[in-house]
Order: C-alpha cells, then structure tokens, then sequence
C-alpha cells in the first residue's frame, strides 16, 4: 500500500485513535479526575463520611505548613528519604556496578544480581518487621553478633528516637540497592566492547574506564533511576508503617513520610482522625513536592549531547 494514499491516511489516523483514547480515557478517569477531587476536598473542612462540608479555602493548607509541626517534620523526612537515601542508594550501587561488570564470569554477575535482588521479592510489611526484629537493642542479632566479636562499644539502641531513622534509612538502601543495580549493569552491558578494548591499549585503568566510559554512557539510566528514587521515596508506605509497630501503634514521628502521615490522618490511626479534608491537602502537597524535584532532577541530567555506540 502507497503511504501516500488517502485510504493509508485513514487507517493510520483510526489506529491512532484507536490505540490512544482508551489510554487517554483511563488516564483521565484515575489520575486527572482523583486528582481534581482531592483538590477540591481540601478547600474544606470533611471528615469523609458525612454530607457536612464546611468550606475553608487555604485554611487546610496554611495550617499543614504553618502550624502543623509533625506535618512539617514529615516533609523534612519526605526530603532526607529523597537525598540521603539517593546519595547512599546511588553511590553504593555505582560501586557495585564497577566491581561486578569487571566480574568474566556471566554466572557470578548474575548470581550476585539475583543475591542482591531478592528484598524486592519480599512484602515490604515482612521486611519492616524483620528489620524491627534484627535490630532489636535487647535480643537483635544485630547487637548479639556485635557481643560475638567483641565489639560491645559500638552497640546502640538502634529503634531509639536517636537511632531509628537511620535504621529505616539502612533498610530502605538495603532494598532499592539491588532493584537499581540490576538497571545500571543491564546498561553497562550495552556498551560495545571495542570502546573498552581501545582504553586499555592506552593504558587506562578499570577504574578510569569506568568514570570515563561506563558512567557517561549510562547517564541517561543513571538520570531515569534518579527520578524513579524521587517518586519511589515518596510513595514508601509499608516499610514505615510496619516498622517497630505495624497495626500495634503508629510509626514514630522521626520515620514519617507525608504518604504515613496523610493515610493516618485520613483513617489510619488505632483512634481514627477522620479528617479527609485536611489528609486531601497533604496529598495536593506531595504531588507539587513530587513534581517540583522531578523536574529539578531532569534539568540536573539534561544534556544536548547525543550519545553513539
């Protein structure tokens, strides 16, 4: 068939519509809709389950972050999710990357890989009780193999309000670790061999071809992964909420994300709030928060350069 035929026109503009406004459609109904509704629910003053609804405009939101202490805490916790644990996230599996891609044998990198994987396999609820359980100050095994190699003077009361968002920090990087591990070496193993091969007849180094070679040339994976962190660090709910107390209590204030505490405002706590209005707002907060750094990171990565290989 002539492309340039009217008939060839048709089809294809049918097709488009075809494959495009079921999407549009389903795009529109679950994410645009919600989103508007939420909007709207936090100009008022609504428990959720009542025909009451008591307008307030911005009085939901000036509260949140204006007088609202433990809403503020939960965005610096928001925050510190996103860059230390992106730091620590990224940095480790970078390291990582560079040791197991020199590995000859296939077998072991993938054997590692899968090693390394695994957490993400796991209910994020199992998880954060287990966690809970290792670094339990009095019977943990954290502590006890600490007994065991005579190194009682590092031992801490890791779930103290000192210690504990640290020890979140450390299960969250546990796990994210091997999920962006398995992307930076799937992108490293596109890279043409010859680039590596022409390298080390100049001499360079493993570690030189990896700053030089491997890293550049997985930016665009590395500034995907970035966003992916930001979006993931925000929406972390079950490794919180199970954390030390799961259904027995409320997570502690110092582990809060805005997702633990917009859902405890809503109807998550053992006494329930009920205040769907103001939860409604710490939603439309999250997005813009989720939107703004996304948008910072991309600008971060963004580069006119066009990579060949």
């Amino acid at each position: 068939m002539d492309p340039r035929s009217e008939m060839y026109k048709n089809r294809y503009k049918n097709f488009i519509l075809v494959t495009t406004v079921p999407v549009f459609a389903f795009y529109v109904a679950f994410m645009i809709v919600p989103i508007g509704m939420s909007l709207f629910y936090s100009l008022f003053d609504w428990a959720g389950f009542t025909a009451d609804m008591d307008f307030v405009g911005l009085s939901n939101y000036s509260s949140l972050l204006f007088k609202d202490e433990i809403f503020r805490t939960t965005i610096i916790n928001s925050l510190k999710y996103v860059i230390y644990g992106g730091v620590l996230i990224f940095a480790i599996t970078l390291l990582f990357t560079y040791r197991i891609s020199n590995f000859k044998s296939k077998r072991l990198k993938d054997f590692i890989q899968m090693l390394l994987f695994v957490p993400n396999t796991i209910s994020p609820v199992a998880l954060g009780i287990g966690w809970t359980f290792l670094l339990n100050p009095r019977w943990g095994a954290v502590n006890n193999i600490i007994d065991a190699l005579g190194l009682g003077a590092i031992k801490r009361p890791w779930l103290s309000e000192e210690f504990i968002f640290a020890s979140m920090m450390s299960l969250l990087v546990w796990i994210h670790v091997g999920f962006f591990l398995v992307m930076f070496l799937a992108a490293a193993d596109r890279i043409p061999p010859s680039l590596y091969e022409s390298a080390q007849l100049d001499g360079a180094s493993t570690w030189k071809m990896f700053t030089t070679i491997t890293v550049p040339l997985v930016r665009d994976i590395i500034s995907t992964s970035v966003v992916m962190w930001i979006i993931f660090s925000f929406k972390i709910f079950g490794y919180i909420f199970a954390f030390i107390g799961g259904a027995a209590s409320d997570p502690p204030v110092n582990i809060r994300n805005i997702a633990v505490q917009l859902y405890l405002t809503g109807f998550g706590k053992r006494t329930p709030l009920y205040r769907l209005g103001y939860a409604s707002g710490m939603g439309i907060i999250l997005l813009l928060l989720v939107v703004l750094l996304t948008y910072i990171a991309q600008r971060l990565f963004r580069t006119t350069e066009t990579l060949e290989f």
